[in-house]
């Protein structure tokens, strides 16, 4: 719907314009007036979205033309105005055009005339805001169409043209250097991304640690922007790893050589500590934009090489693995897993568990408070609900949840939501009842001591204690001294020292009875806990047994 200003000095005129019916039949929802180019000015302030002016030309204190000029130039006005006038001003209209200004009726008016003039006011507004709708549009999926471009340079099985970009098209998305820079590839991917998708983690999951990755590599490279030049980082799919291609000018390639070797190491350290979880980083030779794709194959290659030739992780170790993925910050993320501490865990296990707090809010990534108060209201609603599963009997929340959002609203400060989310969650603490954490320790014990020579995970514990896997591995960090995977490995170690001494027992048998398909995982593992290898400990020992 639009809204009409009328600028007219003239009262009779003003009136007689405003009372017309036409106003009606061509939609306008409000019809506002003024009596000199002041007043109208305050009211374009007052009332911004007014899309249609019509004024007169000469006013007093401010004329019409004057206030055409303030209009476009000093308010950005984006609608659209036609002038009225008792004189033949063409000096003035001329002017005015050069404004904008759709057309220039003489007084007294023709209404059929004026009412011309405005269909056509409001035919232009409808093509603008189109053509607006379409450029918000293009500029909305420029980073996606960016992306897929890159993601065809480096790769031109997925491009449907095996011809590089133009320079127009690079400098369109800012990134012309790319044509005339040499240049070489950052590859950087996940380590065993894919464990991630076992039993507690999902797909969401690889994408949110992916997600974290891209965030400690951009952070860094800005961090890093007077030796990194110019650069484009970019997430390439499939396959999920993250991309940067670098610019050097000739003269700098020793000093950026010596300088990406330093950050592929900080880089690496960084995504460690900060997203828990080790990746390879691969840098390529240089080229130019022309062999793109071989220095992108060439990085995918020396990746290849590092996983054959660098860290074998065998089928044993996988499934152990999930054991050691879980976080501080896990207790707080998963819903499941904070009720269970809740419930088993004392107050002091919940403070130190909210001082995770402010982690919990970079993973969530909100950009501004009222984003974060639906974050941490829905948030303890789902906490508040796994709860009252497990028996906390006070439902005021689901009662008046608007109690709730009331009281999270009231702070602005992380300091202090912080706090409203530790005193909820005591709250809960002090109302829930279960069973110790000595006996949920007490009976996962016992089935790994049952269960030891099969596939194990931490998941398969927890689903047989009843508790979230989250909370299963901070009672073995906190209470047994060592992580979930340590107290099976150990306990394996262990149960195969015995075992080496039956001579009917070959190597692989009894790799298999403590659960290792893979024998020279099976003495790998052996040597790195007793510092001998299986047939060594049995020379040791003096067992003459068969291997």
């Amino acid at each position: 719907m639009n809204k009409l200003l009328i600028v007219e000095d003239e009262k009779d005129i003003r009136n007689g314009l405003l009372r017309h019916e036409i106003w009606n039949e061509l939609g306008f929802e409000r019809l506002y007036e003024a009596d000199d180019g002041y007043t109208a000015i305050e009211m374009i302030k007052e009332v911004p979205d007014i899309s249609l002016v019509i004024t007169d030309i000469r006013m007093k204190n401010l004329s019409g033309l004057e206030f055409i000029q303030k209009l476009y130039e000093e308010l950005s006005f984006d609608g659209k105005v036609i002038i009225i006038s008792g004189y033949d001003d063409f000096q003035y209209a001329r002017k005015a055009m050069s404004y904008g200004v759709v057309d220039f009726l003489l007084k007294p008016v023709n209404m059929a005339e004026l009412r011309e003039v405005v269909i056509k006011a409001l035919l232009l507004l409808q093509q603008e805001e189109k053509r607006q709708s379409s450029l918000s549009m293009i500029e909305g999926a420029m980073p996606k169409l960016r992306e897929r471009m890159l993601q065809e340079m480096v790769d031109r099985s997925a491009s449907v043209s095996p011809v590089p970009p133009n320079k127009q098209l690079l400098d369109q998305y800012d990134i012309g250097w790319i044509g005339s820079d040499k240049l070489v590839i950052l590859l950087l991917e996940a380590n065993n991304l894919k464990s991630y998708a076992n039993p507690g983690l999902s797909s969401k999951e690889q994408n949110r640690i992916m997600f974290a990755i891209g965030n400690v590599l951009e952070h860094s490279l800005k961090e890093h922007a007077a030796h990194a030049g110019n650069y484009v980082l970019f997430r390439m799919m499939p396959g999920d790893k993250w991309i940067g291609i670098f610019g050097v000018q000739p003269n700098a390639l020793s000093a950026f050589e010596y300088w990406i070797r330093e950050f592929k190491s900080t880089m690496a350290a960084r995504i460690k500590k900060y997203v828990k979880v080790s990746a390879t980083i691969m840098i390529s030779s240089q080229g130019n934009l022309n062999s793109l794709p071989e220095l992108y194959k060439e990085s995918l290659d020396k990746l290849t090489q590092a996983r054959i030739y660098g860290d074998v992780e065998s089928e044993g170790e996988l499934e152990l693995e999930s054991a050691n993925l879980f976080r501080d910050v896990d207790l707080l993320l998963e819903p499941k897993a904070l009720a269970d501490l809740l419930k088993h865990g004392e107050e002091h296990d919940v403070r130190e568990a909210v001082l995770q707090f402010p982690v919990m809010i970079r993973e969530w990534g909100v950009g501004m408070m009222r984003d974060l108060h639906h974050h941490v209201f829905e948030w303890l609603l789902e906490v508040f609900d796994e709860a009252r599963r497990m028996g906390w009997k006070n439902e005021e929340w689901k009662r008046k949840p608007l109690l709730l959002w009331e009281k999270i609203e009231a702070f602005d400060t992380i300091q202090a939501l912080q706090q409203l989310v530790l005193d909820s969650l005591l709250q809960v603490n002090s109302g829930l009842q279960g069973s110790s954490r000595n006996q949920i320790l007490q009976k996962a014990e016992q089935y790994i001591r049952e269960h030891y020579s099969e596939p194990i995970t931490v998941q398969t514990i927890a689903d047989h204690v009843f508790v979230s896997p989250e909370w299963l591995s901070t009672l073995f960090k906190k209470n047994v001294g060592m992580t979930f995977l340590d107290y099976v490995t150990h306990l394996r170690m262990e149960k195969a020292k015995l075992l080496l001494q039956d001579v009917s027992m070959k190597i692989y048998q009894i790799s298999n009875e403590v659960g290792y398909r893979d024998t020279v995982y099976f003495s790998k593992l052996f040597k790195k806990n007793f510092g001998c290898t299986p047939r060594e400990y049995r020379n040791m020992k003096g067992i003459d047994g068969d291997d």
